[in-house]
């Protein structure tokens, strides 16, 4: 009989061992820590990427699905298919929320490429010195010749009544516009692209015919498509021929400074180091921020040399229940988030760390396929080995 309760007492002592709050942390990459922390009193299971935006490898980067504004892909298989010699995928969390086809529901900036215009949400992005910001932007866009300029009333959408369109191939392959309008197919000649920011073009081609095979043009990889129709078509007829150097300007106001990377989320949740949660303000549900889910969100330090990415395993009972936006806040600011804002969850949270997915994605059928996803990515050189870990 004492035999028989010492093996019980120690079956429960070992129990709790295994249950207690633990946090294991582990470099990953040249300013970057994975730790994994789990805590009893949810349970909660929890993967944090701490990244020191001072180091000089270092940089964020959004990717979107199959590089299509219409398309799904899985986060794991977007960092993998962005991973190259001296650009290393050390780690990747999902991104916005997303409406039918894998479209974002919000803004999204690629290396200085808009390729959807804003909703009002908040958004996370850096500019292009990695400074990073969280912000509700709007749009503004105008196509400029000489003294001439015109309003850009939408990006990478239908085109309607006097509308002027900005195409580029995140749309697809062509403008799938109809011959009703007149298209301006014009190349970069910037090197590099930046939101808020004027860039310049070269027209190399005009297409103002209404007839059939008309309309629907090609996109060019290196370029843009300009497709008005009405009055917008007007002023393409009038100003622009093929040869002439044009000027686009893209903004996201209220943010002034110039944007390289940007991607969606809702709401904001932390607000100079404040757990605010403002789901009233974006327009979201009280049980959205009060119930327990799966939870994607980042954050920043109060001096923005630290970056983090969050994630919170959900909906398995005894391993990890999720956390409500407020418990989630609250969670952050524990690691000195100043501003935060959440990311799309539930079956869509994910992290991958070196290619592997670390965290539970809560789908029956695992990691979900999404819209975008956010990347810290080395562009370190391959070297001598510097750390090793070795696990039982």
């Amino acid at each position: 009989m004492k035999y028989f309760l010492l093996i019980v007492m120690l079956f429960i002592i070992n129990a709790q061992i295994a249950n207690a709050d633990s946090i294991k942390s582990t470099p990953v990459g040249p300013g970057i820590i994975h730790h994994h922390e789990s805590i009893s009193a949810g349970p909660w299971e929890i993967q944090v990427l701490e990244i020191d935006r001072t180091n000089p490898w270092i940089q964020l980067e959004t990717v979107k699905a199959n590089d299509l504004l219409s398309s799904y892909e899985r986060t794991s298989s977007m960092a993998a298919r962005k991973d190259a010699e001296q650009h290393k995928v050390v780690g990747a969390i999902n991104g916005d929320f997303y409406a039918t086809g894998g479209i974002p529901i919000g803004a999204q900036v690629l290396q200085g490429e808009l390729m959807k215009l804003p909703y009002p949400r908040s958004v996370f992005g850096t500019d292009s010195g990695g400074l990073p910001f969280i912000d509700i932007v709007s749009f503004q866009g105008l196509l400029i010749k000489n003294d001439s300029i015109v309003s850009v009333t939408g990006v990478n959408e239908a085109r309607n009544t006097d509308d002027l369109i900005m195409y580029n191939d995140y749309f697809g392959n062509s403008t799938q516009t109809n011959i009703y309008g007149t298209e301006i197919i014009a190349q970069y000649i910037n090197s590099e692209l930046m939101i808020n920011d004027t860039f310049k073009l070269v027209v190399t081609n005009k297409d103002s015919i209404m007839s059939a095979g008309h309309g629907n043009n090609n996109i060019p990889s290196n370029g843009i498509i300009l497709s008005g129709h009405g009055l917008s078509a007007g002023f393409l007829n009038d100003n622009i021929f093929i040869g002439d150097t044009i000027s686009v300007s893209l903004n996201l106001p209220p943010i002034d400074i110039m944007i390289t990377e940007l991607i969606g989320g809702t709401p904001r949740m932390i607000r100079d180091s404040v757990a605010t949660v403002e789901w009233q303000q974006e327009g979201l549900s009280q049980s959205f921020a009060t119930n327990r889910h799966p939870r994607t969100a980042i954050g920043f330090s109060n001096d923005s040399t630290k970056i983090y990415f969050f994630t919170v395993d959900g909906r398995q009972a005894g391993y990890s229940v999720g956390m409500s936006l407020y418990e989630l806040a609250n969670y952050m600011l524990q690691w000195g988030v100043y501003q935060g804002v959440n990311l799309d969850g539930g079956g869509s949270t994910t992290m991958v760390v070196r290619g592997n997915v670390v965290n539970s994605p809560s789908d029956a059928g695992g990691e979900r396929s999404v819209a975008n996803a956010l990347m810290v990515v080395s562009t370190a050189p391959t070297g001598p080995i510097s750390i090793i870990n070795i696990e039982p």
